[in-house]
């Protein structure tokens, strides 16, 4: 089975990836622990991990990494980052 890969956020904990299985034309979200091999059973559609409200740090920066990487797909836009609007009274 071929399966591309792309890293969307690590730290010494693991890394989040989203994963395409082009035989079979499933694209999937994975956590993987770094000392562990992935494990198909622990993949989740696009969907749920898009539906998730984010439980740690690195787990929103995957979300935001994935948004940032669909926007660029549609667009043929780089090096642009999909931002949410700041919450009122905090600009930068």
């Amino acid at each position: 089975m071929t399966v591309l890969a792309y890293s969307l956020a690590s730290d010494i904990k693991g890394s989040w990836r989203i994963v395409f299985v082009p035989d079979e034309l499933h694209l999937y979200v994975e956590f993987s622990p770094s000392d562990a091999d992935t494990d198909p059973a622990d993949w989740m559609s696009v969907d749920d991990f898009l539906a998730r409200r984010p439980a740690v740090a690195l787990q929103e920066r995957a979300r935001d990494s994935l948004v940032s990487l669909i926007c660029n797909a549609l667009t043929g836009r780089e090096n642009q980052k999909a931002r949410r609007p700041e919450p009122a009274g905090k600009e930068r």
